[in-house]
């Protein structure tokens, strides 16, 4: 049984707590407060000075293409699988990967394998049933039964209001609802539905008419990529003020391809000034698809596979801003979390999985632990993909 005692961070569970110690063990935070001693008689473990460094739960990244996405450009847009490297790097300890575009070549049972493969290199990935299509992939040929009868799928995702994606009608759309929030009653979990809102000028409002037939509480109902272009924005803050979950993307900035996005910190900012209830906003990323490649002088070039770089980012902008990092890191962590109905993450609390970001002062990457598993050391990856860096025998 292996521990971890790191001492004398500045906790934020995502509270600020101020100095404290915390001790790792057998991959749960065994204890949070000051004056902890090192364990004896349970094994060799590790003692860390964590004086000066920011200590958070690890970043959970609610919609991330973990086996790649795209191709709307033609085969030689399809993106790979996204490196463990990638994602631990920069703080994300948990991932939930829903199909994209393309949900033809790319299935379900796929998308589950790259999951089981991500949880075997360290860090913790679920995945939402559905996609792009009607009626939307599953694994089993139920929506409900996949939420239902398979731990690792956590909703239900489909799109509306997109010109890519083909017309749902309302009562599907009312059976995929019933699906993830029956499901997940059926299953003792907090499935979601989990909506991709596109540029139609309808936007939200087959959300908001779902809500309202079925009874279904509006924060089970996601609607994702909401910052989009301001007239989405506006529907989407509608929307969580009559209890509706809205999450926010970080890809979406007009340098990456989204003329009329706003910046994820200045959303979030924005719609806190307003009075939205905090816990009714989540962050995540969308990357692991293509986005043009920023010359950095308004212009683009050719094409990369972003990794989730935007949610640390954004956090950062929204310090900057003025808030707190625990209450600036919460919509990508206790929120995302209680979302998800991930019990165990999101925070630095007893008995909760030990996943940690550790921050230097000037916000860099130090350290990263998912279940007690060192991840990131001195900033950079300690643990990589199986075929990472082995192109040849």
């Amino acid at each position: 049984m292996g521990w971890t005692l790191i001492r004398g961070g500045h906790v934020f569970d995502p509270e600020e707590r101020g100095k404290a110690d915390l001790l790792l063990l057998d991959g749960r935070i065994a204890a949070v407060r000051t004056g902890l001693s090192a364990p004896t008689g349970i094994g060799e473990g590790e003692v860390l000075d964590a004086t000066g460094r920011i200590v958070l739960p690890g970043l959970i990244d609610g919609h991330i293409h973990t086996m790649g996405a795209s191709g709307l450009g033609g085969p030689g847009t399809r993106t790979t699988d996204l490196q463990i490297e990638r994602i631990a790097g920069v703080g994300v300890t948990t991932v939930v990967s829903p199909l994209g575009a393309d949900s033809l070549s790319r299935t379900i049972p796929a998308l589950l394998a790259r999951a089981a493969a991500l949880e075997v290199e360290g860090i913790s990935a679920y995945c939402y049933t559905g996609g792009w299509k009607v009626p939307v992939p599953t694994l089993t040929g139920d929506p409900q039964a996949d939420v239902a009868f398979v731990d690792r799928i956590v909703g239900v995702k489909a799109a509306i209001s997109e010109a890519l994606a083909p017309a749902i009608s309302l009562e599907d759309l009312c059976r995929l609802a019933h699906a993830a929030f029956t499901g997940g009653r059926l299953a003792g979990k907090g499935a979601v539905l989990h909506i991709h809102i596109g540029d139609q000028s309808e936007g939200l409002a087959p959300l908001l008419e779902v809500h309202r037939r079925t009874g279904i509480p509006a924060d089970r109902l996601v609607a994702t990529h909401v910052n989009r272009n301001p007239s989405v924005w506006e529907q989407a803050l509608d929307y969580a003020r009559a209890g509706g979950s809205i999450d926010v993307t970080g890809m979406q900035r007009p340098e990456h391809g989204h003329p009329h996005a706003l910046p994820a910190a200045r959303a979030i900012r924005g719609a806190l000034e307003l009075g939205i209830p905090p816990d009714r906003l989540t962050l995540s990323s969308d990357s692991g698809a293509a986005y043009p490649r920023s010359t950095g002088t308004g212009g683009a070039s050719g094409l990369y596979m972003a990794g989730p770089d935007s949610i640390l980012e954004t956090v950062r902008e929204l310090v900057q801003s003025g808030l707190t990092w625990g209450r600036a890191a919460s919509f990508a962590s206790r929120h995302a979390a209680d979302r998800l109905g991930l019990r165990r993450k999101g925070r630095i609390a007893p008995g909760c999985d030990a996943d940690l970001l550790l921050l230097t002062e000037a916000g860099e990457v130090d350290r990263v632990y998912c279940c007690g598993r060192l991840l990131v050391k001195n900033g950079s990856p300690v643990v990589r993909g199986v075929f990472e860096g082995h192109a040849s025998a």
